[in-house]
């Protein structure tokens, strides 16, 4: 039995996590589930620890690293690990979309997911350049877009933590 959904209207049909599972899929990628694993939670972290970092410098913390310099080191390794960490994570789905679908706050992680990506591809096609030309304070929609895309992160990395463990069976005193 599953542990009660939280956002039932968010729920993925069974029939449709049911129709999608392959066991010959699942006993193929089995030897390699934990590294295949352990690289979707090492990219997953490098890519929130990055996306941070470059967040916090949109809202104006430590103001004087200039932001062209940051951003042409620090997005390729953004992309790099959001790739790694999207592809593996469609692994890991398909392994067993039944057990993960199932998660309750699976369907709002892949929402807030959705979102970050929206935000960030009209981050850059609205305000980066501003960004980039700002000299002293970012303009108020650069550090609009930063929170934006912080909170939106730290959300998807909530519902990330919240999948993992089920609702406790017994509550300790």
């Amino acid at each position: 039995m599953t542990d009660p959904h939280p956002l039932p209207f968010l729920r993925i049909p069974f029939d449709v996590l049911i129709a999608l599972a392959d066991r010959h899929f699942q006993f193929a990628l089995q030897p390699y589930h934990f590294l295949i694993r352990l690289i979707h939670v090492l990219t997953a972290a490098a890519f929130f620890g990055g996306i941070v970092l470059f967040d916090l410098r949109l809202m104006g913390v430590r103001g004087t690293v200039p932001l062209k310099s940051f951003a042409e080191h620090t997005l390729p390794w953004l992309y790099v690990t959001f790739g790694v960490a999207f592809a593996t994570g469609i692994l890991l789905f398909f392994y067993d979309p039944v057990h993960v679908g199932s998660h309750g706050y699976f369907t709002l992680k892949l929402i807030l997911l959705a979102i970050g990506l929206a935000n960030a591809a009209l981050f850059r096609r609205t305000s980066y350049v501003a960004a980039l030309a700002a000299e002293s304070a970012m303009p108020l929609k650069v550090r609009i877009g930063g929170a934006v895309s912080l909170a939106v992160w730290v959300g998807v990395m909530a519902c990330a933590c919240l999948n993992t463990e089920g609702v406790p069976k017994v509550f300790l005193r």
